[in-house]
C-alpha cells in the first residue's frame, strides 16, 4: 500500500472547493488520461481511465463513491479499479480549512494495486503512482484558481 499526503492553498471559498471536490463532473475530469465518465448518483460515479505502465497498456474500469462526509470540512473518496489483469485500490480523503481569503486543502491517498500491475515492482509502482497522484492535485488546484477568478 501506498501512502501519500499534502496540502494546498487556495483562493476559492471553501464553498466552491467543496462543491467542485463532490461533483463527480467536475472532480473527474482531473484524472489523468480519462477516457469517459458517467455519473451514477451525486456520490457515485463509473470512470474508464487510459493507464500504460510498463508493459501493462490499456484501460481500467473504475467506480467512485463518496462517504463519510462532513459539509464544508471533510469527504472520503474511494474507488476501486478493474482491467489489464489488475486491481487498484484508492482512498482519498480531503479536509478543507480557511486560510487568509481562501481554504487550504488537506489531501491523503492509500493506493492499493494488485494483479499484474502489483507485480511491476514497488519502485515503479511508488514512482508511478506519486506522479498520477500529483497530477490530480495540480489539476485540481489549477481548476479551484479559475473557479476563484484568479
Amino acid at each position: 500500500m501506498l501512502h501519500l499526503e499534502g496540502s494546498f492553498d487556495t483562493p476559492a471559498t471553501r464553498a466552491v472547493v467543496w462543491e467542485f471536490l463532490l461533483n463527480p463532473s467536475e472532480i473527474a475530469p482531473c484524472f489523468p488520461d480519462l477516457r469517459s465518465l458517467q455519473v451514477i448518483s451525486s456520490d457515485r460515479f463509473r470512470a474508464k481511465v487510459q493507464v500504460g505502465l510498463s508493459v501493462v497498456r490499456g484501460t481500467m474500469d473504475f467506480e467512485f463513491r463518496t462517504s463519510e462526509t462532513k459539509p464544508l470540512s471533510y469527504a472520503k473518496l474511494i474507488g476501486n479499479g478493474k482491467g489489464v489483469g489488475s486491481t487498484v485500490e484508492i482512498q482519498t480523503s480531503f479536509s478543507l480549512t480557511d486560510s487568509g481569503s481562501g481554504t487550504r486543502l488537506y489531501w491523503t491517498a492509500e493506493v492499493s494495486i494488485g494483479g499484474v500491475m502489483g507485480g511491476l515492482g514497488s519502485k515503479l509502482l511508488d514512482s508511478t503512482s506519486n506522479k498520477m497522484v500529483s497530477q490530480v492535485i495540480e489539476n485540481i488546484r489549477t481548476k479551484l484558481t479559475q473557479k476563484a477568478g484568479a
